[in-house]
């Protein structure tokens, strides 16, 4: 948990700077709010600037508001919504969140006064257990407000190496998709995850939702960090697709069995377990979707074999054998109608990338792959 505790602090024109409320209440942060009150409730020359300082082995993170005017006590509310954390805590990507949180409650004070209405304000100890609850499990806070506001808060994770989202990604939900398009009220965001259905790739949401590819791209990528959404490969009934190691466990893992019965099933029939393991282990190289549906007929048994496959990506279960072109010779005599493949034909692109970025089909690809001896395609 990497917030320990979440204050709100203000200047009380007879007891000087307080902690007003606090959560959890009893955390320990009195002692060490004394030693730096004054860089809590501050002078006006640090009005607005973000001001962290280590004390009592804490490190305690604000950015404190003043807003003048005659109708407060001694002419001006000053206030600070403060967050603490270890004192080792690198809290770079939480400090945007301390300023618009600030920010947020100096707007809501200045067209309503909540915080200088008793009913209002006595409010704030219950947004500040759905901030603290919210910050430590998801990093994202949708905060109802009151009947005209709502908080929106988002800590960006320490990611140092962030998942590259490609055109040819397909996006999937990792949890209910219902819960989470009630959640997002950025309009973009809202449009963009309509389309997200683990089938649509990113070039064709971007098309669908009329939105850049850039902004899908880091939308999409926001919620992979997150752990809501996964990237898949596109599916087609040409695919090839093998077991994994982790097959076993569908077996024997009772929680795995449940969410799978209820992922692949095809309307409100549930299938059996040994049916949709026989057809997971039925996969094998040289084996097409396809081919499988028709050596089986999984719809005969209840089974959407297009979720079957994404359920078994999703969880490890399978592996999805891509094919990769490679171009044997540089000096290849290449026919001119293949000339913008060769800048895909070193081995690291798979036919997903290429179709998507030539806008061809599997099929068409294959076609003009044969055209060429010198071009081998290797699946791994």
């Amino acid at each position: 948990m990497a917030v320990k505790c979440i204050f709100f602090s203000e200047f009380d024109p007879v007891a000087g700077p307080v902690i007003s409320y606090q959560v959890p209440q009893e955390f320990p942060i009195r002692e060490a709010f004394d030693a730096v009150h004054d860089l809590i409730i501050t002078k006006p020359q640090l009005y607005d600037r973000l001001i962290s300082v280590d004390a009592g082995g804490y490190r305690i993170v604000g950015c404190p508001k003043s807003i003048e005017d005659n109708r407060y006590a001694r002419n001006a509310l000053i206030f600070n919504f403060v967050l603490v954390f270890d004192e080792d805590t690198d809290t770079t990507y939480y400090e945007p969140v301390v300023q618009k949180l600030g920010g947020a409650f100096r707007t809501y004070e200045l067209e309503s006064h909540f915080l200088s209405t008793k009913s209002s304000k006595s409010t704030i100890p219950s947004i500040l257990t759905q901030l603290l609850i919210r910050l430590n499990s998801t990093g994202i806070c949708i905060i109802r407000i009151d009947d005209t506001n709502t908080l929106r808060l988002k800590v960006s994770p320490n990611v140092k190496d962030p998942p590259l989202v490609c055109d040819h990604h397909v996006p999937v939900f990792t949890q209910s998709s219902c819960q989470f398009k009630q959640l997002v009220k950025d309009l973009v965001a809202q449009e963009i995850i309509e389309y997200v259905n683990g089938f649509n790739h990113v070039a064709k949401i971007s098309h669908l939702s009329e939105v850049s590819p850039v902004i899908v791209k880091e939308c999409i990528q926001d919620l992979v960090i997150f752990g809501f959404v996964k990237l898949l490969s596109i599916f087609q009934y040409c695919n090839v697709y093998v077991p994994t190691q982790k097959l076993p466990q569908l077996m024997t893992e009772e929680e795995l069995q449940t969410r799978c019965l209820q992922f692949v099933s095809l309307g409100d029939t549930r299938p059996k377990l040994a049916d949709v393991f026989r057809i997971l282990c039925s996969l094998e190289a040289g084996l097409s979707v396809k081919d499988l549906c028709f050596r089986n007929d999984p719809r005969s048994m209840s089974i959407d074999e297009r979720k079957l496959i994404q359920f078994g990506i999703m969880e490890g279960l399978i592996h999805h054998l891509q094919k990769y072109p490679v171009l044997n010779r540089e000096n290849s005599d290449i026919p001119t109608e293949l000339q913008p493949l060769i800048k895909y034909l070193d081995g690291s692109h798979c036919f997903d990338e290429i179709c998507c970025s030539l806008g061809v089909s599997n099929q068409t690809l294959d076609e003009l792959i044969d055209k060429c001896i010198d071009i081998t395609v290797c699946w791994k």
